[in-house]
């Protein structure tokens, strides 16, 4: 049989032949044929596929389209941080309490020591501190300054989070996940006021509100969220903070303002009861006071203990009270004056001390009929018309 002669099995599985080489070359350009479809001709020993045989049919092989561009390369994926997939863990209640906490004892603190060190810049430099409304005004100032920068600073510096904050695992960012700029930081300060203003019903929002806002969150438009929330490593969110971290936070934060309190009212306590004595004492002059106005304003003199029904000096002794006397106090025999000597044995700094009462004696129009006060008294356990810019000036009693 001559070579020429083949043989193949189409792609419907039908055997084909004999045909001319010719033939089997057009049924392979129509593709009737193809690589795997078996071809057999004189003098192989078996059938075989076409593909094997290419070398015979070259030119019947339609050609090889152009390889198609290799696939662009591009970057491992970078998570969109702004619009992430994960879920957000919001800082809750608690944790944003503990925080705050931390926050303001720090703060006070740094108040303090800043108010102390300016306070002796100002002694040495010998102004002296005179308390007054300016001081109240000064430090009320320099406390709010201090608060202003200390949040807002740190709330849109890289950390996204005041110290307190970031002890709890906590950051502040805006609805984007971004970090806060100043002007919104301090905007979100500034909104603060509202969430005081509520009687602290709007810190209180968080605890409620979907996304644990408060209501300055609200108004400046800010989240408060864990410290991994909107980063490459969101799994290392901590959907629960551990109640023993919290609970320790919130003692910690109660000792120092305990503390602070106790140093605070303790002496102004003590002060008080000082003053309350004072008070009382003065008080049981009142009933003497009258009976050396009557006897002044019927005889024109200023009565002595013993006359016009006033008792003996130590007759009005009490508890704190050891003796009050009635007399004058300037030359002339006026004016009329009532001196209270102070009984006071648990407390040095006023026992044995006087104050004096000095009844004006002038009838003219819109002379001030109140009875004038001066005593030997530190100026702090008196009241106040008993406090006069110079003390030292101890008046005699005739």
């Amino acid at each position: 049989m001559h070579k020429d002669v083949w043989y193949y099995v189409d792609r419907q599985g039908k055997q084909r032949g004999p045909v001319t080489r010719a033939v089997l070359s057009d049924a392979i350009a129509e593709e009737a044929v193809i690589g795997s479809s078996l071809v057999w001709r004189d003098g192989m020993a078996q059938w075989q596929p076409l593909s094997s045989l290419m070398s015979e049919f070259e030119d019947a092989f339609p050609p090889a389209p152009p390889s198609p561009p290799a696939p662009p390369t591009f970057a491992a994926p970078v998570r969109d941080i702004q619009h992430p997939s994960e879920n957000i863990v919001y800082a809750g209640f608690a944790r944003r309490a503990a925080a705050m906490l931390l926050d303001w004892v720090i703060l006070c603190v740094a108040t303090f020591v800043i108010a102390f060190i300016l306070s002796l810049i100002v002694i040495i430099a010998g102004g002296g501190m005179k308390p007054g409304t300016n001081v109240t005004l000064a430090i009320n100032a320099l406390v709010l300054l201090l608060s202003l920068l200390y949040f807002a600073l740190q709330e849109s510096s890289v950390h996204q989070a005041t110290l307190g904050k970031r002890a709890l695992g906590i950051k502040v960012v805006n609805y984007e996940g971004k970090r806060l700029g100043f002007a919104q930081a301090a905007g979100r300060w500034f909104a603060s006021t509202l969430s005081y203003l509520t009687l602290m019903v709007g810190f209180l929002m968080a605890a409620f509100t979907g996304r644990k806002q408060a209501l300055h969150d609200v108004v400046a438009g800010t989240l408060v969220v864990d410290r991994f929330a909107y980063t490459d490593e969101p799994e290392r969110q901590k959907h629960h903070t551990s109640a023993l971290l919290i609970i320790l936070a919130i003692l910690g934060c109660s000792v120092f303002p305990l503390a602070l309190l106790a140093a605070i009212a303790v002496p102004a306590y003590q002060d008080y009861v000082v003053r309350s004595n004072v008070v009382r004492a003065m008080a049981a002059a009142e009933p003497v006071k009258a009976l050396v106005a009557k006897a002044y304003k019927a005889e024109h003199r200023c009565p002595a203990n013993g006359e016009s029904g006033i008792a003996a000096a130590t007759a009005y002794a009490r508890d704190n009270v050891a003796s009050i006397s009635t007399g004058s106090m300037g030359d002339g025999g006026e004016p009329c004056a009532v001196e209270i000597t102070l009984n006071l044995p648990n407390q040095q700094a006023l026992h044995g001390k006087q104050i004096w009462l000095e009844m004006p004696v002038s009838d003219k129009p819109g002379h001030d009929k109140a009875w004038a006060c001066s005593a030997n008294v530190p100026d702090r356990y008196l009241p106040v018309m008993c406090r006069a810019p110079n003390t030292s000036q101890v008046p005699q009693r005739e």
